[in-house]
């Protein structure tokens, strides 16, 4: 199993400089990468007030250089959000300065003001994202393409330089409704459920992924997933600790109308339980969590820490401490 690491979790002090913290997390990217971390990774928001969200391509690029063989992962931009024009250029860009190391992980988005900048709406988010997959994938083979699709009219479009990767990095999509998991099937290289979407649900919609792909021919696909960590001396103190810090999350999500009746419950309200979501505890607690995981078929974590402590020393200490013993004893 591979383990990711969840970057903005270090960036939400809002006493300190954004740089300041930017920088601090090159020190993080140092230990996860000889720590035996796989990926980092960086998600998106726009008008977040007063949270904090960086934008993902350019703090990526600037960790290319810092991260040796580890993989740079949006996790996840909003395509919707987004021309597939500037976004195919944005992510070959990326591919190109990695060396090939870039997973490109997208979603649909949820939040009204965001869509709305754009000139769009709930109904239109999986439609655009399909056509934007599509024009992306043509232009990435170097050919001149014309597309005329419902949202995006193109002609005469050709890229003047290729992704490293070929055909293209790697697309997951983030999931966690049995709609998203199909599409993801059909059009993607694996599924990356969410980590708000209880254990009860995990294992239903990695049977539909896997339902999906059987039914178009394809082979078995790669399912990964993104999961709440709190790793500490025992599962119960861990437990506590990622409550009180999930608390916050709870309030942001609820105020942006993240659950809708086509997707499994997700764990966003204040009775949520972490045990429900999380993975928590030692060493011990955290592998047989994530072997649990495995054996449904997992074989990626993209693990958001929920009791990290404060300063930069004590988050080596914390990231070394998991990886010595959970990351090299699954390995």
């Amino acid at each position: 199993m591979e383990f990711g690491l969840y970057l903005r979790s270090f960036l939400t002090d809002r006493t300190r400089p954004l740089h300041e913290q930017i920088d601090d997390v090159v020190e993080i990217c140092h230990v996860a990468r000889d720590a035996g971390f796989s990926t980092v990774t960086m998600p998106q928001h726009w008008v977040s007030h007063p949270t904090t969200w960086p934008q993902p391509f350019s703090v990526l690029a600037r960790l290319a250089p810092e991260t040796g063989d580890m993989k740079l992962m949006t996790g996840i931009v909003l395509l919707p959000l987004h021309n597939p024009l500037q976004m195919a250029e944005d992510v070959a860009t990326l591919d190109q300065i990695s060396k090939g190391r870039f997973v490109f992980g997208v979603g649909i988005g949820y939040r009204e003001n965001e869509l709305e900048a754009v000139g769009a709406t709930r109904k239109d988010r999986v439609p655009r994202m399909v056509e934007s997959i599509e024009i992306m994938k043509q232009l990435w083979t170097g050919e001149e393409i014309d597309y005329e699709g419902k949202y995006w009219q193109i002609r005469g479009a050709k890229m003047g330089f290729p992704c490293y990767q070929e055909p293209h990095p790697p697309i997951w999509i983030a999931c966690q409704s049995d709609g998203a998991v199909r599409r993801s099937a059909r059009i993607a290289d694996a599924c990356y459920l969410a980590p708000q979407v209880g254990f009860d649900d995990v294992s239903t919609l990695i049977g539909a992924y896997k339902d999906e792909r059987a039914s178009k021919g394809l082979d078995g696909g790669r399912v990964t997933i993104s999961r709440g960590v709190a790793f500490g001396t025992d599962r119960a103190s861990a437990i506590a600790e990622a409550t009180a810090a999930a608390e916050a999350s709870y309030r942001m999500y609820s105020t942006w109308n993240m659950q809708e009746d086509t997707m499994v419950k997700i764990n966003i309200d204040e009775g949520a339980k972490v045990d429900g979501w999380a993975i928590a505890g030692n060493g011990d607690d955290c592998i047989e969590g994530f072997a649990k995981l495995a054996e449904q078929g997992v074989d990626y974590v993209g693990a958001t820490f929920y009791n990290i402590p404060k300063g930069l020393d004590a988050r080596r200490e914390y990231l070394q401490a998991f990886a010595d013993n959970v990351i090299k004893k699954m390995s």
